[in-house]
């Protein structure tokens, strides 16, 4: 017999629930709830979504941040790109198909149950889909943590590759750099070899005409003490010529002073007489005395 709701201890207006399955554990976070998206989400909010999580966890150390961070991550390398979208999508969808078939909303129970085969066969075709979820899902894992080790390499041969260019450019500016100090190391050692070969020139020049001027002193020594006789002759002759002719343009000065005063003379005289009618003359004349 069934012990009624009083003698089990319980008010009597209180209705009996219906036993129910019991629910299945909640479902893990979508890569669009990971980034606070709707799945309707564009290529730009994901990006940008993806960057303000980055930046919320970036510094710190903590497991759980660590581990938000590499989700996110994961969640936006397959969000972000378009075939990896549609494949999570998909399987999102069936996902969820295959919860809602395995956990209807609470009912009360049949009067009538499923017979033990059907049972049996449901039971496989859930735990079917159960291990071809979790197979999918194990995959999808490996293809985050494939893709996250790809970017990883991405970005560590991207950084040696830019560690590369610059050791080059480095490498070429110092080679550039010696190959002007050792053109301007030569073009210095030419100028300079050039200014040596014009001063022993110049210098052989000068040397050349001090050796012939001190051979034309010597001549001109050697020629002037055999020609000093000579020139001593020659010395007195120009010196009596030049007196000969100091003392013959002295006659001439004479000479010429003695006729102007006589023409004088006789200009006076004869001025004189013009001025006195009687044509005689007179020995009293002013113009006669010396």
């Amino acid at each position: 017999m069934i012990p009624s709701a009083a003698a089990a201890g319980k008010p009597a207006d209180t209705p009996l629930r219906l036993t129910t399955r019991r629910e299945a554990p909640a479902m893990a976070k979508t890569l669009y709830q990971l980034l606070n998206l709707p799945e309707s989400a564009t290529a730009q909010q994901i990006h940008s979504a993806f960057k303000t999580v980055e930046r919320l966890y970036t510094g710190r150390h903590d497991d759980a941040s660590l581990a938000s961070l590499a989700r996110a991550r994961e969640a936006f390398l397959i969000l972000s790109d378009q075939q990896r979208r549609l494949a999570y999508d998909r399987k999102l969808a069936m996902a969820q198909a295959a919860a809602d078939s395995a956990n209807p909303p609470d009912r009360p129970r049949p009067i009538f149950q499923l017979a033990p085969r059907q049972a049996a066969v449901a039971a496989a075709l859930v735990t079917a889909a159960g291990l071809w979820l979790y197979r999918d899902y194990q995959k999808t894992e490996q293809f985050a943590a494939a893709a996250e080790a790809l970017l990883r390499q991405q970005e560590s041969l991207a950084q040696q590759s830019r560690i590369e260019r610059e050791q080059a450019r480095i490498e070429a500016e110092r080679s550039l750099r010696q190959q002007q100090i050792e053109d301007a190391n030569r073009l210095a050692e030419r100028q300079l070899a050039n200014q040596q070969r014009a001063l022993e020139l110049l210098q052989s020049r000068v040397d050349a005409e001090s050796r012939l001027d001190e051979q034309d002193i010597a001549a001109g020594r050697l020629e002037m003490q055999y020609r000093k006789p000579e020139l001593a002759l020659e010395l007195q002759q120009q010196k009596q010529q030049y007196a000969a002719a100091q003392r013959q343009r002295a006659l001439q000065q004479h000479d010429e002073n003695i006729a102007s005063i006589n023409s004088l003379r006789a200009a006076r005289i004869r001025a004189y007489d013009r001025e006195h009618t009687t044509g005689e003359i007179s020995r009293s004349n002013p113009a006669l005395d010396p």
